[in-house]
């Protein structure tokens, strides 16, 4: 799904990830020299900000399971000069490389995609040398009309068909507090979790489509059955519309942040 909709992840003219990877490359802060590690980097929302971070004297690396998404961002970086940078199809959860070997790994909203989260942080500390960082994001709250407007789309899923649950929904990523204690129990130390909201404009509810077929929205369009998607847009474009004026939407992000002890 994320290779379909990988031409136009991101690029269709809407701040939402971009702004939330930008902050999360600040939070983690990077250093010129510096060796990271972006898991499930997509289009480069992390893994573009963090190569300018650690500078041509550091290095950057970029995986994702999506090959169209690697071959995307690994063209953006070359046309941007980025020499640090590498992108390379690879799993999230097993990331072919040398442990003890980076000061930072970092996720932008991948973690809660994953089978196993909890492993793939056991991995990432393996892979951070003593002191080194993770970082990753989870959503924390959506705006109240994004949820209402997936959730009448998921009205005209075949019957019987329903969301498949995720390890957020499932309690993992929940709150504040299990989200530390993943971190936690994954072996980190001085673990930090805080939250951020993000505003998103939209010129209107056309556009607004456009950037759900462009993300993780795309996997519910796609199993709305082809003469059922009209009727299914008009329900969530009332939603959307319902309380007039511009179309914007917020959406709270939770950094959170563990650390490789020394020991």
């Amino acid at each position: 799904m994320f290779d379909r909709g990988a031409a136009t992840y991101d690029r269709v003219g809407v701040e939402f990830f971009g702004p939330m990877g930008r902050e999360l490359v600040r939070r983690a802060d990077l250093r010129p020299g510096q060796r990271v590690l972006d898991v499930g980097c997509g289009r480069g929302a992390v893994l573009l900000p963090a190569a300018a971070a650690v500078g041509p004297t550091g290095r950057a690396i970029g995986i994702d399971l999506a090959p169209r998404m690697v071959e995307f961002t690994r063209a953006e970086a070359r046309a941007a000069g980025l020499t640090q940078v590498q992108v390379e199809v690879a799993d999230a959860e097993a990331p072919p490389l040398p442990e003890t070997a980076w000061d930072a790994v970092l996720a932008g909203l991948v973690l809660f995609l994953l089978p196993a989260p909890l492993e793939a942080l056991r991995v990432y500390r393996r892979l951070l040398r003593p002191g080194g960082r993770v970082g990753f994001t989870t959503f924390a709250a959506h705006d109240l009309r994004f949820t209402d407007a997936l959730r009448v789309l998921a009205q005209h899923l075949p019957d019987g068909e329903r969301q498949s649950p995720t390890a957020a929904q499932e309690g993992l990523f929940a709150t504040p507090e299990s989200t530390a204690a993943l971190l936690e129990t994954a072996g980190y130390r001085r673990v930090t979790v805080e939250e951020a909201t993000f505003r998103s404009q939209f010129r209107d509810v056309e556009h607004w489509m456009t950037w759900a077929w462009s993300h993780g929205a795309r996997a519910l369009l796609e199993r709305i059955p082809t003469e059922r998607l009209p009727a299914a847009l008009a329900d969530a474009s009332r939603v959307l519309t319902r309380v007039g004026g511009d179309l914007v939407l917020t959406t709270t992000v939770r950094f959170a942040f563990g650390v490789r002890a020394a020991q």
